[in-house]
């Protein structure tokens, strides 16, 4: 059992290594874009193009930065997450914030 337990947590450290060398190697090319897809956008062939929503994206996280409107609210606006409206302020360079 002590043998099974070791080779797994060989095998697991291989493929972790692994991933970070893949995510590297991918990294050289500036046009990667490694993650989730930020809210108002999607992705093509690794660039992020405004979604339709886009105007909308902007409009909500400007509003609550001015205390016009919650961080639920806002979520529930964008039909999204309270933590995703918290990672847009984290990008404001995305957002014009």
């Amino acid at each position: 059992m002590q043998m099974l337990g070791a080779i797994a947590e060989w095998e697991a450290r291989v493929k972790r290594l692994n991933t970070k060398e893949g995510i590297a190697a991918r990294q050289v090319n500036e046009d990667y874009h490694h993650g989730r897809v930020p809210l108002g956008f999607h992705k093509d062939d690794g660039r992020l193009i405004p979604a339709g929503k886009y105007d909308q994206v902007i409009a909500v996280p400007d509003m609550v930065l001015k205390d016009e409107l919650s961080k639920r609210k806002a979520a529930q606006e964008l039909d999204t997450s309270r933590k995703t409206i918290d990672r847009s302020f984290g990008r404001a360079d995305l957002y014009g914030l």
